[in-house]
């Protein structure tokens, strides 16, 4: 892609994420030149490996409350409330934080803590402003950083790993593999849908109509929809529910899925009585905007 398309690329894909400008370049830049207008922006242009992780990191994070088909006892839904920006790179899943720290504990287990995470992912290396983090399982990568544009300053410094958490010489636990082994068998194509919603926590219209605002919060300044925050990811083959009783809006998450800028390409929806019917590929995810019901 030429210097001059990959910027102007960069500069609409950053109007959408919320990313700094260098940190959506980055993410152009990764995708080996196959980003063009209209598909996605490299949001979804990735290794198979780094798919699989987004897909499992999806289950953990639109799986929350009672109803949660998460097999731990903590999800890893509260990731979302802090403020950060998700930015996906062909090999890489970047997030953005003020505070780097808070959202590592979540995502990486530790021996005083062992069930909260993804499980199998693990500290790679420390610095003094964030983490580098590896899926041992499928061997993809992710960064937590403060700094916004997606950089770990410095050197690499073992003592900032102040929470003890699991480093990479720290095999999977039998717990671990347990988790892995109960969740849902994936397809292809229902790895990619989930793993969209992962990489798209953050996007919002550049006119500030709509906004998934971390599925915690509506930023576009209309009532939130409720607190409880309850949400319940199910999987069967081809076919995903998703059932949430607070934000994002419904038709926020319809137009983060299909928008023609940011959307998955190929990704269709069209209302149901009481939802919306996404489809990707061969994989229907039916989506409920309230909560589930036994």
């Amino acid at each position: 892609m030429p210097v001059s398309r990959r910027r102007r690329a960069a500069r609409l894909r950053a109007a959408y994420t919320r990313e700094s400008l260098p940190l959506a370049a980055s993410g152009i830049r990764s995708s080996r030149d196959s980003v063009a207008f209209g598909s996605g922006l490299g949001l979804d242009v990735c290794t198979a490996s780094q798919r699989r992780m987004r897909a499992l990191l999806a289950l953990g994070l639109f799986n929350h409350g009672p109803s949660s088909l998460w097999p731990r006892r903590i999800s890893l839904a509260d990731v979302t409330r802090y403020t950060l920006v998700v930015s996906p790179r062909y090999d890489d899943l970047v997030i953005t934080t003020r505070a780097p720290y808070n959202v590592t504990c979540w995502l990486v287990g530790r021996n005083d803590f062992s069930e909260i995470g993804l499980p199998g992912l693990r500290v790679e290396r420390s610095h003094e402003d964030g983490w580098r983090l590896r899926h041992t399982p499928t061997g993809a990568t992710m960064t937590v950083t403060s700094d916004r544009h997606g950089r770990l300053q410095g050197p690499a410094d073992p003592g900032s790993n102040y929470s003890r958490l699991w480093t990479t010489d720290s095999p999977v636990t039998d717990d671990e593999r347990t988790t892995l082994n109960s969740l849902p068998q994936l397809t292809a194509d229902t790895e990619t849908l989930l793993a969209s919603l992962a990489v798209r926590l953050c996007t919002h219209a550049p006119d500030g109509s709509r906004d998934i605002g971390m599925w915690f919060y509506d930023l576009s300044g209309r009532p939130d929809r409720g607190t409880a925050h309850h949400r319940r990811l199910a999987v069967d083959g081809d076919q995903c529910t998703l059932h949430w009783d607070s934000d994002p809006h419904p038709e926020d998450l319809r137009a983060a899925l299909t928008d023609p800028v940011i959307g998955l390409c190929g990704t269709t929806a069209r209302p149901t009585s009481d939802g919306w019917l996404v489809r990707y590929g061969r994989v229907r995810l039916l989506a409920h905007p309230v909560a589930w019901r036994p």
